[in-house]
This record gives C-alpha cells, sequence and structure tokens, in this order.
C-alpha cells in the first residue's frame, strides 16, 4: 500500500511539474522571436537568469517573452491549490553568435592532422535548426606552432572530442579523446590535457614570425604586476599589443617603457612587442 501511495505521489508531481513548459525547443534565431512559457496555473518568471519567486512578474496559463535579445528565462507554476512547481530555466539566443576558437595539440604518432567533433550545448540550434556533426567531424587546420592545430565555430558552449580523421569511427586505427566541455577557447594537449599557459607562438597572426633569441636583453617586470609593467630594453620598438589567453586583443598602442595595466583582470597576458624592422618578441606576464 505504501509503494502504491508513493508511485501516485511521484505520479501525480511528475504530471503536474510537465505542465508546466518552455517553447520552442530550438534556441538561437536571427531575427528576434517569441518565447512562450505555458502551464494551468499561476507563472511566475523572470527574463535575466535570476531565480523567480511570488514577487517577480506572473501571468495566468501562458505569457509571450519577446527575444530581442539574449535571454535566460526561469519560471515555476503555482497551481489552483496553491502548489508550487519546480523552477524550469531555458537560455535562448538571437543574432550573431559568440565565436568559440579551439587549439590542439596533436601527439607525434598522429600523421593524418586533426578533426574535431564538436556537441554544441548553447545554444542547441542555429536559426532553428540543430548542428548535427558527423564522423570525423570538422577538419582542423595547422596552427604554424610547433604540432599544435586550430579551428573556431560559434558557440557560448559545447563538448568536443578530437580525433585522427579515420574514415570510421568504429575501427582499430581510429583514435579519439574523451568529451571535452569547453566555452570561449580551448587549449588541449592529447598528452597533457587542459593547459591555461598556452605557447606565444599561437598567438601570432599566419603573417608574422617571432625573431630567434630577440628576448635576451629584454626584461618586463615586476612580474606578477598590478599596475605598472616596467620594459627594460635597448631594441627600438614601435608598437605594443596586450593579448589574453583568448587570443583577443585587449590593448594597442605606441610602445612605452612604462605601461600602464590596472585596468586588466586578474590573469596570464602576452605582450607583444613590435619594431620598425616588423620583427615581434612575446613576452608573458601576469596581472595579479
Amino acid at each position: 500500500m505504501k509503494k502504491f501511495l508513493l508511485f501516485s505521489a511521484l505520479f501525480v508531481s511528475s504530471f503536474f511539474f510537465s505542465q508546466l513548459t518552455i517553447s520552442p525547443f530550438p534556441n538561437h534565431y536571427y531575427n528576434a522571436y517569441q518565447a512562450t512559457i505555458s502551464g494551468n496555473g499561476t507563472i511566475y518568471y523572470t527574463t535575466d537568469g535570476s531565480t523567480p519567486t511570488l514577487s517577480s512578474s506572473s501571468a495566468v496559463n501562458n505569457v509571450q517573452i519577446p527575444i530581442d535579445q539574449n535571454k535566460e528565462i526561469k519560471a515555476f507554476l503555482v497551481d489552483g491549490q496553491g502548489n508550487s512547481s519546480a523552477v524550469i530555466s531555458k537560455k535562448y539566443y538571437t543574432g550573431s553568435i559568440p565565436t568559440a576558437n579551439i587549439y590542439f595539440k596533436i601527439p607525434s604518432t598522429w600523421i593524418t592532422g586533426s578533426c574535431v567533433m564538436i556537441d554544441m550545448v548553447s545554444p542547441n540550434s542555429i536559426d532553428g535548426f540543430a548542428m548535427d556533426t558527423f564522423w570525423p567531424g570538422v577538419v582542423m587546420q595547422p596552427a604554424g606552432c610547433e604540432s599544435w592545430y586550430k579551428t573556431a565555430r560559434n558557440f557560448e558552449s559545447a563538448n568536443v572530442r578530437f580525433n585522427n580523421c579515420t574514415l570510421f569511427e568504429n575501427i582499430p586505427a581510429t583514435i579519439s579523446t574523451n568529451l571535452i566541455p569547453m566555452e570561449s577557447t580551448l587549449y588541449y594537449d592529447f598528452t597533457d590535457g587542459i593547459i591555461t599557459t598556452p605557447p606565444s607562438c599561437l598567438f601570432l597572426a599566419t603573417h608574422e614570425t617571432q625573431q630567434k633569441n630577440s628576448n635576451v636583453l629584454i626584461k618586463v617586470y615586476p612580474n606578477p604586476v598590478s599596475d605598472i609593467l616596467k620594459v627594460n630594453t635597448d631594441r627600438n620598438f614601435q608598437e605594443y599589443e596586450i593579448i589574453d589567453v583568448n587570443a583577443r586583443v585587449i590593448v594597442k598602442d605606441r610602445f612605452v617603457k612604462e605601461i600602464s595595466i590596472h585596468q586588466l583582470i586578474s590573469g596570464n597576458y602576452f605582450l607583444k612587442l613590435k619594431d620598425s624592422k616588423g620583427n615581434l618578441v612575446l613576452l608573458k606576464f601576469i596581472k595579479k
């Protein structure tokens, strides 16, 4: 009897919770669109990712929400007897999708390069269509840095899996990594796994090369640094760039020997220096 009552309670609870839905299922369109929350009762909801309460915006039975910018909808339902459902949530996207950069260092035994399978998590579709990746996935391109390969795709988060580009997945010659969750940028070494201090050669443009032994007479200090980064050099540098580990150029300006970095958030950075002949030097520093 107790088992029957427990089963009945679970069934009623599951049935009740299932009455609250957020649609549509695809969660990205390039143009503005609408999401609909539906349920039998009073719906309490938010659109900024915060947890809704009884003081949040509310509607009876259904409410339409314009998706004119990226929004994370959270909602719960209160029925006519005062019972509350669990909070459900869904994130919706519109317009352009952020670019994610994927870097992978292959082992020496891989002679055919690298491919990557990408399972998009957020968003789970592009313009309403699910993006399926078929084996072996996206063919990565040489990064021009040791044995690193790279590619770029548009998503906010995904699970990726690297392989050696065989024609079929389930054959003895196939080598593949486990699924790896990632967001805007991933540096993955087949041997060492995820790395947070990638080699500086990854931050050179395709037409740029770093001069050999060019940093012998160059010193940046203090390192780590909190406010002013000083450069001790006799080289006639013309400009500098500060690049973060996501390969984004944060600052670009004419070269000075004392560079203000107080506005940077804490983390690892690269200082790219260019002289009058176009020679480049890349130096790492840490912002406290």
